[in-house]
């Protein structure tokens, strides 16, 4: 009996010591598994909290670098306040790049002359249906510079009948009937046939991106057009003294389509005004005479100032990069933004 007394206590307490190892077991897992939660936790929390100041500085650093542009902004505005409207040219001082010193990075702002280009806008006239299309009399002025512009470019070959194609597909572009100007031209029934479709813009243009869209552009072609046309809301004369030099070939008679020989660009480009730069369009006129002396020069849209000036303010602040373009129009006193565009 006390044998078996004996033997079932040692069981019992067999029993008991195998029990008490599970619990410490589950216990030592519970405790395991609430360390990893809370170390989980706090790693997020962490890293929430880490993201948070980082979004917080950079929001902060970027009002600063908001402020920065729209300070170089009301002072590119004072500064064409002070200058003379009369005429502007390359010297007067908006042409120079101002670069400034800021804590925690730089920041620079550069004025262009936005009317220094062949305004795209002053394409759209109508092109005269009675004329053949190697005629001069068939396109107006600022078309004919066109069309000598295109046959400019050295690395792309364009021939007269190229640019006249290419000038009929923009005008289409632009005017609001579905009826082509020409063999080169392209309405709303073209460009539905491409994949994927879409429409003619009908009316002026918005932007130079917006003529990529248009037939015949390419990379190439795009590329080179940028330098020397751009798009303003008004029809603004071209300013012969900050026009790029290559410009000069599109000033030839008016009877031809062909651009003026480079030689003949060459030495308009070595005989400027004693001063440097044309007080009125008539001694520009006066020059190409006495240079060129072949044909009459048509002075349509041609001028010896500006309306339009660009700023572009550049700003580095901490890890923040912004760009910003804005499209300044001068009217006698008053200075307006027309449009703003932001870049990083």
């Amino acid at each position: 009996m006390s044998v078996c007394l004996n033997s079932a206590v040692n069981n019992s307490v067999a029993i008991s010591a195998r029990r008490s190892s599970r619990q410490r077991g589950t216990v030592l897992i519970m405790a395991l598994l609430i360390v990893a939660v809370v170390a989980g936790l706090s790693i997020k929390f962490a890293s929430d909290y880490q993201l948070g100041l980082t979004r917080a500085e950079n929001r902060w650093h970027g009002l600063q670098a908001r402020a920065y542009l729209s300070g170089v902004e009301g002072l590119a505005i004072s500064f064409l306040k002070e200058d003379d409207p009369t005429v502007d040219y390359f010297g007067e001082g908006w042409d120079t790049e101002v670069p400034y010193e800021i804590d925690g990075g730089w920041l620079s702002g550069s004025l262009s002359d936005a009317s220094s280009q062949l305004n795209l806008n002053s394409l759209g006239t109508q092109l005269n249906a009675e004329m053949p299309a190697n005629n001069p009399e068939r396109y107006s002025e600022a078309q004919r510079r066109f069309i000598r512009l295109l046959q400019c470019f050295p690395d792309l070959a364009i021939t007269q009948d190229d640019a006249v194609a290419i000038l009929e597909a923009i005008v289409d572009w632009m005017d609001p009937d579905d009826s082509d100007s020409g063999f080169g031209g392209a309405e709303s029934f073209f460009y539905q046939s491409i994949d994927p479709p879409y429409l003619a813009a009908n009316g002026p243009f918005m932007s130079m991106d917006e003529l990529r869209l248009v037939r015949y552009m390419t990379p190439p072609l795009m590329a080179q057009l940028r330098i020397y046309v751009n798009v303003l809301p008004t029809l603004e004369p071209l300013n012969i003294n900050t026009m790029p030099p290559l410009l000069l070939r599109v000033m030839n008679a008016s009877n031809t389509l062909e651009p003026l020989n480079e030689s003949d660009a060459q030495q308009l480009l070595q005989s400027p005004p004693q001063d440097g730069f044309y007080a009125t369009v008539e001694d520009f006129k006066s020059n190409w005479d006495s240079t060129v002396g072949n044909g009459t020069l048509n002075t349509e849209g041609l001028a010896t100032n500006t309306s339009y000036f660009m700023l572009r303010t550049q700003v580095s602040l901490v890890n923040q990069q912004r760009v910003m373009r804005s499209l300044l129009h001068r009217n006698g006193p008053e200075i307006r933004v027309v449009r703003r565009s932001d870049g990083y």
